[in-house]
């Protein structure tokens, strides 16, 4: 989901998760392939059916770019959709990017950046669509990734879930079970760095900065939060480096409340908002996630409204 500074109207990119067939007869399945926009007062305004222009598939990550076109991560094709001023008639589809299910996305002012889960990748292309040279980035800080994050200096952080594949419908194997990490590629040399670990890091899903450029993350096996000092040191306790665990070793900071969480947001008063998306005890075939949980104050404040 993503709001589109321009106008307020909200985007939803339509995924259609839901268990396969028996479970949930072909003819009940939701749709796959199409994305959903509402006035900032819940006005649907895109039809019964959504937007489906651009060869939307399996749609994961959505953005508007900095230069207003929204963008789309398509997990079953391993392709990106672009709307160019956010116009679906002017649809665009790239494809041959190195990615298979492709998953976050972010602008960080200067390029897109593209998470490839399944093969463990990251494309950065040009705001044409254009990959850069040596796109897509490979190697040992990149291992399932999953969301990515700018902050304000257009260092982007990667959370690598180890593990993670998604089924899309089809789902490869995940592969053998990995302690999670983090990595950033540094806005200054282009380098991919890392992974880092601890702080109670194992599966991380979500990503995000706050006002200081820490790294918070969500953790989708077990039930805490996870931070990391980002790249000034100097906003981090005495002794720490970037990429140093903030949250506590074992534990992060924990909670009861989490259940298999994948997203994360930092607010403008500093708290951190966490979304359960799954739960511990999956003993239904769909057992979603039904809350949002907040750490009051514990980020440091994003600028906003």
């Amino acid at each position: 989901m993503v709001i589109d500074p321009a106008t307020s109207n909200v985007w939803v990119s339509n995924y259609g998760f839901a268990a396969p067939a028996p479970e949930c007869p072909t003819s009940q399945q939701p749709p796959h392939d199409s994305v959903s926009i509402f006035t900032s007062d819940g006005t649907a305004i895109a039809g019964d059916t959504g937007i489906t222009a651009g060869a939307l598939s399996w749609p994961q990550g959505t953005i508007f770019a900095d230069d207003g076109s929204v963008w789309f991560t398509n997990c079953n094709t391993s392709t990106i959709t672009v709307y160019p001023d956010a116009d679906p008639d002017r649809a665009e589809t790239l494809d041959g990017l190195g990615l298979q299910q492709p998953f976050g996305i972010v602008d960080n002012g200067s390029n897109i950046f593209v998470a490839g889960t399944a093969n463990s990748t990251l494309a950065i292309l040009d705001h044409d669509g254009t990959p850069i040279a040596g796109s897509p980035f490979t190697g040992s800080g990149l291992d399932r990734p999953m969301g990515v994050a700018a902050d304000d200096a257009g260092t982007v952080w990667i959370a690598n879930s180890g593990a993670i594949t998604l089924p899309c419908p089809d789902r490869p194997e995940p592969g053998p079970p990995a302690t999670g990490s983090v990595s950033y590629v540094d806005k200054a040399t282009g380098q991919l760095l890392g992974p880092f670990q601890g702080g109670g890091v194992t599966t991380p899903w979500g990503i995000a900065t706050d006002g200081d450029g820490n790294v918070w993350v969500a953790e989708f096996s077990g039930q805490r939060l996870v931070a990391f000092c980002g790249t000034d040191p100097s906003t981090c306790p005495h002794g720490s480096s970037t990429g140093s665990p903030l949250s506590p070793a074992d534990t992060g900071y924990s909670f009861d409340g989490l259940d298999r969480s994948t997203g994360v947001a930092i607010d403008p008063s500093g708290n951190v908002w966490v979304t359960n998306n799954w739960q511990l005890d999956p003993q239904p075939t769909n057992p979603g996630g039904h809350e949002i949980v907040a750490f009051l104050g514990l980020a440091t404040p994003v600028p906003g409204t």
